[in-house]
């Protein structure tokens, strides 16, 4: 490890100009919620991005956003082999951030087939299709705070995997996947690969269905309450952005020593800062009604599916070792979001890209400042 920058001292913005511009980089999911600012991010930094989604989503952050200027998209099922192998050929990624998924616990019940085919057989053909690029240098895999076993404190990385859900059972699957791609492929090679498991991320540019955010948006605009399905629940809200920080800062820690870091990493809130479902939707409204807005109390109802009481992170790890750390709040990260959608309702001319700019430069500034 002699002469390796230390991670702790290291900047967000110089890790980006050390490891990611002018390099190539491969982005599933980039058109998503998480994947469109991860992707924003990187290729605002100079990385020469592609990204590999299905459709665009309507009025979602990719188009929103004007990220089609600055990624080159590729429409594609990861599902499909020859799909991910033509354009993991044609790209030949140095870096790949794999972010495509059936992102939706819900949507699992519906469609437990195709959320199990996407998470985990989409998940095999994007590592098969690594393994025979002599390009690649990392992967993060990205999966979910919701791949462990239940258990009544927060959750470390070497806890039973697990999921009573079909979403979560996926994404528990997933991480062996990926494992034994590691192990069996990738162990004697000079390429890193890693888990990323991240809490429940928010932000401004989700437009999903059933989701806390984009569901309390869309009462605000269209003057109704929102329906809670579990307000008691206890989540580990983080800003998109915070999560953003954790893939970048692993990325760059699985190039300068692979082996050393290719493992799962959890990324969330400070310790003692996760709230329920209904405070996070209080502060929210409050928030919301603070700027002029106006905002129903939500309604309670039951919840149709069987979902965890609570759901605790523990990331010391990825703070000792990726000298990475949660810049915002759960108070910041509630006002940075409902200062994006508040603009998106409000103003007349609404720029998505200058608002998302906003807050990434002040995100770069904070953490600039706070790695000094």
């Amino acid at each position: 490890m002699d002469g390796v920058v230390n991670p702790s001292k290291s900047s967000l913005t110089s890790i980006l100009e050390r490891n990611y511009q002018g390099r190539r980089v491969l982005v599933t999911g980039h058109n998503g919620f998480v994947g469109s600012w991860l992707s924003y991010v990187l290729a605002n930094a100079g990385a020469e991005v592609t990204g590999l989604s299905l459709a665009l989503q309507p009025y979602g952050s990719a188009e929103r956003d004007g990220l089609l200027e600055l990624v080159r998209t590729i429409e594609g099922d990861i599902t499909v082999p020859a799909t991910v192998q033509r354009v993991v050929d044609e790209c030949a990624p140095e870096h790949v951030f794999h972010l495509a998924a059936q992102a939706l616990v819900l949507n699992s019940y519906s469609d437990p087939v195709r959320t199990f085919s996407t998470n985990v057989m989409g998940t095999v053909n994007v590592l098969e299709s690594l393994r025979h690029q002599s390009s690649i240098r990392t992967c993060v895999v990205v999966t979910s705070d919701k791949c462990y076993a239940t258990t009544d404190r927060p959750q470390i990385e070497t806890d039973p995997l697990g999921g009573d859900d079909p979403y979560s059972a996926s994404k528990a699957a997933e991480e062996l996947v990926t494992n034994a791609y590691r192990s069996s492929f990738f162990e004697r090679v000079s390429f890193g690969i890693a888990t990323a498991r991240a809490g429940n991320i928010v932000g401004g540019g989700d437009w999903a269905e059933n989701r806390i955010v984009p569901d309390c948006v869309r009462a605000l605009r269209d003057g109704v309450p929102v329906t809670l399905r579990q307000p008691s629940a206890i989540r580990p809200w983080q800003h998109v952005l915070d999560a953003v920080a954790g893939y970048i800062r692993l990325g760059d820690a699985l190039n300068r020593a692979g082996g050393e870091y290719s493992q799962a990493w959890n990324f969330g809130p400070a310790p003692g800062t996760a709230v329920s479902v209904g405070d996070f939707v209080n502060t929210f409204f409050n928030r919301w009604r603070s700027k002029g807005g106006s905002a129903l109390e939500p309604l309670f109802g039951d919840s149709v599916v069987n979902e965890r009481a609570t759901l605790i992170l523990e990331s010391t790890k990825a703070q000792s070792e990726l000298g990475w750390r949660p810049l915002l709040d759960t108070d910041t990260t509630i006002g940075w979001t409902v200062d994006w959608y508040y603009e998106a309702l409000h103003a007349l001319d609404f720029d998505a890209r200058a608002v998302t700019e906003s807050q990434v430069a002040q995100f770069l500034r904070l953490d600039s400042r706070l790695s000094a």
